[in-house]
């Protein structure tokens, strides 16, 4: 086992220490169970905390979280759809809509990824409407959120949020692609570096032309086939206290989330890893400059 493979097994955390660790791997066409211990083995996991771009409808914008997220089973909670993995928002974490509910059914999530008893486990891995959490719930579109980055799943009278997070055949989204579903180049305002775990503000980034900066090295970044040694050097800089949370404050009042390590030029958006071009940090390294966090906790 090398250590990518490490770092897709490392499982059973709950969604607490999910959250906590920010960590994750990709999917490898099995269904094998997601999350991570922070600092030894993680890769920050680019999950964009992204809530609803594009152009604002009546009656239909916000969404607020109603209960936790509660993962206690460790297995990552996502869907497939389209060609498409979603993750769940929060780990599975209930929202409301505060104006008019979803209308536009996109089918019902048929398939339990979880029963393998009486199948082949990779049957459904790739299959559209298969899913880890809420089977028997129905997908919705949410016209604010274009080319369906994020979708609303209704379960049990309940709405939860899911977006993607990469493709079913986990073959790559280039960075661009990734960025112009979630139209980050358009609905940018500001954008704050935040400690790794998400819940300090070390910087405060309101310079358009910093920020438009930020944005168009994302843009040029390029998908990361990492190496041993690259996984290795990506795990100690996080446990250094190295990787910081990219948080995008959008002109709609939302925002969306990722994950760099400036110092190694990689960044993460959904479940893929990106380097950053060489001029990146020329341009825009002075924003992490002197920027002091602790380090994460061995669990």
């Amino acid at each position: 086992m090398n250590n990518r493979d490490l770092f897709k097994a490392i499982g059973g955390v709950d969604g607490d220490l999910i959250e906590k660790a920010n960590a994750a791997t990709r999917m490898k066409r099995n269904y094998a169970r997601w999350g991570s211990i922070a600092a030894c083995f993680a890769l920050v996991l680019g999950f964009a905390i992204y809530k609803f771009p594009h152009t604002p409808l009546p009656a239909l914008t916000q969404i607020s979280q109603q209960t936790p997220a509660a993962s206690p089973t460790g297995i990552r909670k996502f869907l497939n759809y389209n060609g498409y993995r979603y993750a769940f928002v929060s780990d599975g974490a209930q929202f409301k809509f505060t104006g008019a509910e979803p209308v536009k059914s996109l089918g019902t999530l048929k398939f339990d990824i979880r029963d393998i008893a009486n199948h082949d486990k990779n049957q459904y891995a790739e299959k559209d409407y298969a899913a880890t959490f809420a089977v028997g719930g129905e997908l919705y579109e949410i016209p604010t959120s274009p080319s369906h980055f994020r979708i609303a799943v209704k379960y049990e009278q309940n709405y939860y949020l899911a977006e993607i997070v990469a493709k079913v055949n986990d073959s790559a989204i280039t960075a661009k692609d990734y960025l112009d579903m979630s139209n980050l180049k358009e609905h940018v305002q500001d954008m704050h570096v935040m400690n790794h775990a998400g819940d300090d503000v070390l910087k405060k980034v309101t310079d358009h032309a910093s920020v438009e900066s930020i944005v168009k090295g994302l843009y040029d970044a390029k998908t990361a086939d990492l190496s041993n040694k690259e996984y290795e050097a990506i795990a100690e800089a996080q446990s250094q206290g190295k990787s910081y949370q990219l948080k995008f404050n959008l002109k709609d009042g939302t925002s969306m989330s990722m994950y760099i390590i400036p110092e190694l030029k990689v960044v993460s958006m959904g479940d893929d890893y990106y380097q950053l071009p060489d001029t990146f940090l020329e341009q825009s390294g002075d924003i992490f400059t002197g920027l002091k966090q602790e380090a994460l906790p061995l669990y």
